[in-house]
C-alpha cells in the first residue's frame, strides 16, 4: 500500500541550471527492517539538492521502526507491504517511478555529495546514452573507524565480460527508464543475484553505457549485508545462484552460440567456485557430483576454467581503485 501521509512533494529547486533542463531522477530504495541506516540513505539524497528528484522507498512490511522514521520526510513515496525480497521491491519501484532516469539506493548505502547534479547534467547532454556507470566505494563501519576496503571501477561501462566475471555494481549505475522497457525488470527466481542476470541481458541487448569514472555510491559493508561482509555468510547461496545462472546461459542456444567461449568459460568458473565452496564445507560428495555435471555440460571445462581465470583477472584489475576516496561522515 502507499501511505497517504507520505505522498511525494517536490523538493526545492536550487542550483545554476533551470530544473526543466535536467531530467527527472527517480531513486528507488528497497528496505526491510532498515531502522539502523534508513535516515542516512534519505539524508544523502536530500543533500543532493537536485531540482527534480523523487525518492521511492519500497518497504517489505518492516517489523521495526522503519516506517515511523520515514514519516517526517514528506517528500517520500512509501510503499509498505510484504514482498519476496529486494529485487521484487526494486521492480515495484520501477513500476511506480515517473523519472526519465532511475537508480537504486540500498537502505544501508548513500550518495557522495553533488552526484545527482553530475548525473542529470550528463544525461541532459548525452541523449544517446542509456546507462551511466559510476564507481562504487566499498567501506566498513562495523569497527571504531570507517575504512575503505576497495573501489569498483568500471572504465568500459557495462560489457558482457564484466557482467559474467566482475561486479558491475548496480547501485552505482543510473538508467534511462527505457532500459527496463527494452530488457524487462529483475528476475525474482534469483533471490540474491538478479542484478547479474539483469546486467547480462542489458549487455546482450547492446544497451549503450558510459563510465563516469568517479564514485557515485558509498557501499556500506557490514555484518548484516546480504552480499559483502567479512564472514561471507551468503557465499553458498550466491555460488548456487550464479552456477544456475551460468548453466542456463550455456543452454540458451542463441546466446551461447553467439558468445560460445564466454558462455563455456562462465559455466566452468561458476562450477569450480561452487565446487570449492561445497568442498570447504565438507560436502565432498556434492562437489564430486557437481564436477560430473560440469563435465557433461561442458566437456572441456578445465580448459575453459583457465580461460575464465584470465578473463576474471583482466576485469578485476580495475577493482583496486582509489584508496583515498573520501568516505561519508558518520551519521
Amino acid at each position: 500500500m502507499v501511505h497517504p501521509h507520505l505522498e511525494p512533494q517536490p523538493l526545492a529547486a536550487e542550483g545554476t541550471r533551470k530544473s526543466r533542463e535536467l531530467p527527472r531522477i527517480s531513486i528507488v530504495t528497497p528496505c526491510l527492517n532498515g531502522e539502523r541506516y534508513i535516515v542516512d540513505a534519505i539524508e544523502s539524497v536530500l543533500r543532493q539538492r537536485y531540482p527534480d528528484c523523487e525518492h521511492i522507498v519500497v518497504d517489505g512490511n518492516s517489523a521495526d521502526s522503519t516506517v515511523a522514521l520515514l514519516r517526517p520526510y514528506r517528500h517520500l513515496t512509501v510503499i509498505s507491504e510484504p514482498d519476496r525480497g529486494s529485487h521484487e521491491a526494486m521492480n515495484k519501484g520501477v513500476s511506480r517511478a515517473t523519472g526519465e532516469i532511475v537508480a537504486f539506493l540500498n537502505v544501508d548505502d548513500c550518495y557522495p555529495d553533488n552526484t545527482l547534479a553530475k548525473i542529470g547534467a550528463f544525461f541532459a547532454a548525452n541523449p544517446d546514452v542509456d546507462i551511466l556507470v559510476g564507481d562504487t566505494v566499498v567501506y566498513e563501519d562495523d569497527g571504531p573507524a570507517r575504512i575503505t576496503r576497495f573501489v569498483f571501477n568500471h572504465p568500459n561501462g557495462i560489457w558482457l565480460t564484466e557482467c559474467l566475471f566482475g561486479n558491475p555494481g548496480i547501485n552505482g549505475c543510473f538508467f534511462r527508464r527505457s532500459v527496463f522497457e527494452r530488457v524487462g525488470v529483475f528476475n525474482n527466481d534469483f533471490h540474491i543475484c538478479a542484478d547479474r542476470d539483469f546486467f547480462t541481458r542489458t549487455a546482450l541487448a547492446k544497451i549503450t553505457s558510459v563510465s563516469l569514472n568517479e564514485p557515485t555510491l558509498f557501499y556500506r559493508a557490514h555484518a548484516a549485508s546480504q552480499t559483502i561482509n567479512r564472514t561471507r555468510s551468503n557465499i553458498l547461496p550466491i555460488a548456487n545462484e550464479l552456477f544456475r545462472m551460468a548453466s542456463d546461459f550455456l543452454k540458451r542456444s542463441k546466446e551461447a552460440r553467439d558468445n560460445r567461449g564466454l558462455a563455456r568459460a562462465w559455466q566452468a568458473f561458476e562450477g569450480a567456485r561452487l565446487g570449492f565452496v561445497l568442498a570447504r564445507r565438507g560436502r565432498l560428495s556434492d562437489a564430486a557430483k557437481l564436477l560430473i555435471r560440469c563435465s557433461r555440460q561442458n566437456p572441456l571445462w578445465p580448459l575453459y576454467l583457465f580461460h575464465a581465470m584470465m578473463l576474471r583477472g583482466d576485469v578485476r584489475q580495475h577493482y583496486r581503485g582509489s584508496w583515498n576516496a573520501k568516505l561519508p561522515a558518520p551519521g
